[in-house]
């Protein structure tokens, strides 16, 4: 082949290059300039999941269930809409529009950085912040269904003992208001007193009567007298029956009292427990940083001019140089005269 056929194609395959990457940059520059504004704004969280394993690749698993449960659920629809139902309730003055939110979480860490982008900043950083607050709210609120689920049997169960134990003690200062009062002691000595007295008397009476025959006539009033001091022994013992009566119900309903004050505090014992060990070793997560003011996000010109100028070129190039072998092609080589 001539030089001057082998210059004639690069020429070719150079314009067409050219002119590919010419449409290439033309291209990516109207996508550019005809897209529409885009601002942006950053909010941080911070979480982390407790636990008590010690497998290593266990607890791995778990952090990364965890993580990628709090990506999925701030990115969910039905957080959009509770934030998008709170910018609504708390600025009622502002126009919706369209923000997308996308989480990352920085690589080697336990924080998630949220990106906003939406075609007006203030209700995009607004929107970002009612988020953020709906995400923490949603997950007190699962917390708290959890923890309350747990606690509840043991609720009811305080609940029931604290009312059996004011119960028990009513009863029992009732009873005690009985059986303590200064009158009542008194009377207690006094019949003592007196049954201790009457007694000797019942002795000394029937020592008198021992050698009396029947039919003696001193005999008939010392009997009498006999009979009406058993009787009043007999009256005496009944009323100390019933204050003893008082007092082993003041000690039954104080043992009984004791009993359910002691099942009360073991229970209430537990219940601290559990909130202790909701508080500890339940998994975490908090506002790390609030939405930023939003900023224009300007996308960078030179790589995506860059890439079509490329791309157009190199497309171009093979164009031309498809074109130039069916332009400009090699002389048939000279054929001899046939042979006679």
């Amino acid at each position: 082949m001539t030089s001057s056929r082998i210059i004639l194609r690069l020429v070719i395959i150079l314009v067409f290059a050219l002119f590919g990457a010419s449409l290439g940059v033309w291209r990516q520059a109207l996508r550019i300039t005809g897209r529409p504004q885009e601002f942006r704004s950053l909010a941080k969280l911070v979480g982390g999941a407790q636990t008590t394993l010690n497998d290593s690749i266990t607890w791995r698993e778990q952090q990364e269930d965890f993580y990628g449960t709090i990506i999925e659920t701030i990115e969910s629809a039905e957080m959009i809409r509770r934030a998008l139902e709170r910018v609504r309730a708390l600025n009622p003055d502002l126009k919706d529009c369209d923000v997308a939110i996308r989480v990352v979480r920085t690589k080697g860490s336990a924080i998630f950085n949220i990106l906003a982008t939406g075609s007006e900043p203030k209700y995009t950083r607004i929107f970002l912040d009612a988020l953020l607050d709906e995400f923490i709210a949603f997950r007190q609120s699962i917390r708290e269904q959890a923890q309350g689920k747990v606690l509840q049997q043991f609720l009811q169960e305080v609940v029931t003992q604290q009312r059996g134990m004011e119960e028990s003690m009513e009863k029992l200062e009732k009873v005690r208001a009985k059986v303590d009062t200064l009158s009542t002691k008194s009377d207690l000595e006094r019949l003592v007193a007196r049954l201790n007295s009457l007694r000797n008397q019942r002795d000394d009476f029937r020592l008198k009567l021992k050698p009396m025959g029947e039919t003696e006539a001193a005999r008939a009033p010392l009997q009498t007298q006999l009979e009406s001091i058993e009787s009043e022994i007999q009256r005496i013992e009944l009323d100390l029956q019933r204050h003893e009566s008082d007092l082993s119900e003041l000690r039954a309903l104080t043992e009984k009292h004791e009993v359910k004050k002691a099942t009360y505090g073991r229970l209430l014992e537990q219940v601290e427990k559990i909130q202790t060990a909701f508080n500890t070793c339940a998994d975490y997560v908090a506002i790390q940083e609030r939405a930023t003011p939003a900023s224009e996000n300007v996308e960078d010109w030179m790589l995506p001019v860059a890439v079509g100028a490329g791309g157009g070129g190199l497309l171009g190039g093979l164009v031309g140089l498809l074109l130039s072998l069916l332009i400009v092609r090699a002389p048939k080589p000279p054929q001899g005269p046939a042979a006679v």
